[in-house]
């Protein structure tokens, strides 16, 4: 670029030289957003480059010149326009979407329209329903009445948002209230090393599953390790973007329709999948669905042959579930000759605003729990929409959402301790072996109450359960915010299972729960036994014996990837000895890594 150029545009440019610099040097790499189930290439992001050739500082300061000429729409529509033709040259650009990053300044500026945005996607053959504009929360967005009709022209015409940046910015929980996006993404600060930091990982499970709950997908952005990956998929994020998948690239030709790396993960990640999942797909209604391409006449024929429906899904692109249409929506038009004459000459997708009513959309394998708190929190009784890999499988009814909640729960049922309701030993064995053949780190934890076949025959069984729900109760409250799993193997014996690098901080809560449950035991005894700090009873053989008070003891073992070649026996001996240790020594936590 030649000097005069750049010395204009470091100082007071006009607005023909900043957008002719701008369609000069300015080009879009794409960074592809995927699947973290099958690795399917879900999206892109549409990431600029060649700033620094323009003359700018940053990106944020091609805004910032825009802004202070007053030629932020224009500089907004003209990279829209570079991006849009570059995203249509995508051989398989019609199963992808592109995620479009929005300056939030243009919700205030008084000429922005969205229909110059689906006049631009018509021109390159887009459809609206491709697109996803990102907000973003490192900056702050007025959230006036203009808008929010802003963001609602948008999906009234199929286009998603996506709010950025999550958790680094302005009112990040009020934002979300407010816009309603389609997709969360979540900031690189809270992935980075998120296996090893327990405070990270908790944060991101409930963001996780609030949103969720409010039938947002959740995108993990900045990904790099096979640790940070497993985790964010253990916690339930949907769609994985960083280097670890592909770096942004200016050639088209780079975007895989899919992934090999996460297929590669998961194929070394032999746990087994949600079995929720199953409940509910045994409960999906195959309805027949409505997309974006059918004309009216063909919706008011599929209600005629269909008279049991009420309402069908309607479906974007690719099988991209958005909502429902309702017979009730249709009737005036139905019955009116002039309406229905009116409306046959046009596609549904003239008529989302008036027909396309919104419903919960959840992906198959989320927890049943959280479908169930998406159906309470909606205003519509229609059912959730299902969907796997972002693309529709059925419908769920209130009636099958039932249904899926009982089956589930008479499954656990059969496999919980029915004195602490903790899991037994059919989901512990299964844990360890899923595990043992899983890539990540594992440590497993085995508590022993000691002392307590003295303290039982001594106070009796009802004050033995409440030992026992005690320090079930201690170990919840410890690890429940670990993600593993919490088990009874059957009468003193616990297990607690941690996967990823959680081993420094499990261990550690354990010697807080050993420490703890000794401390609580003690308001079990009797004032006599408790100022003793002992009970008289009879040993194994029958002989007269005095016993110390309650407490507990733990035997941990660490282990890595490369232990995991050693077998499930070499484990097992190794936790049978610290077992016994961790016993003779009483009130403690033995630890050992398998090498």
């Amino acid at each position: 670029m030649d000097m005069a150029v750049r010395t204009r545009l470091s100082g007071h440019v006009v607005g023909a030289d900043l957008l002719s610099a701008i369609a000069r040097h300015i080009d879009y790499a794409f960074q592809p957003i995927a699947s973290l189930n099958s690795g399917r290439c879900y999206g892109v992001e549409a990431l600029m480059r060649g700033w620094q050739d323009a003359g700018f500082a940053s990106i944020e300061s091609v805004f910032d010149q825009a802004c202070e000429l007053g030629l932020l729409v224009e500089v907004d529509t003209l990279l829209k326009q570079m991006a849009f033709e570059k995203f249509s040259r995508i051989p398989h650009h019609r199963e992808l979407r592109l995620f479009f990053n929005l300056d939030n300044r243009v919700f205030s500026a008084p000429d922005y329209r969205p229909a110059a945005t689906v006049v631009l996607l018509e021109r390159y053959g887009l459809r609206p329903s491709s697109i996803v504009l990102e907000v973003s929360e490192r900056k702050d967005m007025e959230r006036g009445q203009a808008a929010y009709e802003i963001l609602r022209t948008y999906r009234n015409a199929t286009v998603q948002i996506a709010l950025d940046d999550f958790g680094t910015g302005f009112s990040g929980l009020a934002l979300l209230y407010d816009t309603h996006p389609e997709y969360v993404k979540i900031d690189r600060y809270f992935i980075r090393d998120i296996g090893n930091d327990h405070k990270k990982k908790v944060f991101l499970s409930h963001v996780v599953s609030l949103a969720k709950t409010l039938g947002i997908r959740v995108v993990a952005e900045g990904v790099e390790t096979e640790s940070e990956f497993y985790t964010c998929r253990e916690i339930g994020c949907d769609l994985v973007q960083g280097y670890l998948i592909e770096r942004p690239s200016q050639c088209i030709e780079h975007i895989e329709p899919v992934y090999q790396v996460v297929a590669e993960m998961r194929r070394k990640d032999r746990r087994r999948e949600r079995l929720e999942s199953r409940f509910v797909s045994d409960q999906l209604d195959h309805a027949p669905a409505i997309d974006v391409d059918m004309r009216m006449e063909d919706i008011f024929e599929s209600f005629r042959v269909n008279p049991q429906r009420s309402f069908f899904p309607f479906l974007g692109d690719n099988r991209h579930a958005i909502g429902v249409i309702r017979e009730t929506e249709l009737k005036e038009y139905i019955y009116s000759p002039y309406g229905r004459d009116l409306l046959s000459r046009k596609k549904i997708g003239d008529h989302l605003d008036l027909f396309v009513r919104r419903c919960p959309v959840a992906d198959i394998n989320t927890p049943i729990d959280i479908i169930l708190e998406q159906y309470a929190a909606s205003p519509s009784r229609d059912g959730v929409l299902i969907t796997e890999d972002g693309r529709y499988r059925g419908v769920l009814s209130a009636e099958a959402l039932v249904l899926a909640v009982q089956e589930r729960n008479l499954e656990v049922a059969r496999d919980q301790n029915p004195l602490s309701g903790l899991p037994g030993n059919p989901s512990i064995e299964r844990f360890i072996a899923e595990q043992l053949a899983a890539p990540t780190p594992l440590t497993l934890m085995y508590f022993d109450l000691d002392n307590f076949k003295a303290f039982n025959d001594a106070y009796g069984f009802r004050m033995g359960d409440r030992a026992l729900r005690m320090f079930a109760d201690l170990l919840g409250k410890a690890f429940a915010a670990f993600g593993g799993l919490i088990g009874h193997i059957g009468g003193d014996d616990f297990f607690v299972g941690l996967h990823g690098d959680a081993a420094d901080a499990g261990i550690e809560a354990a010697t807080a729960v050993v420490a703890e449950f000794r401390s609580n035991a003690e308001s079990l005894y009797s004032d006599e036994d408790r100022k003793a700090g002992s009970i008289a009873g009879h040993d194994r053989a029958g002989r007269p014996t005095v016993f110390p008070l309650l407490s507990a003891s733990c035997a941990a073992v660490k282990l890595g990837e490369c232990s995991r070649q050693r077998g499930e026996h070499a484990v097992m001996t190794l936790i049978t000895r610290l077992k016994e240790e961790a016993k003779l020594s009483g009130n403690t936590v033995c630890v050992a890594s398998l090498l």
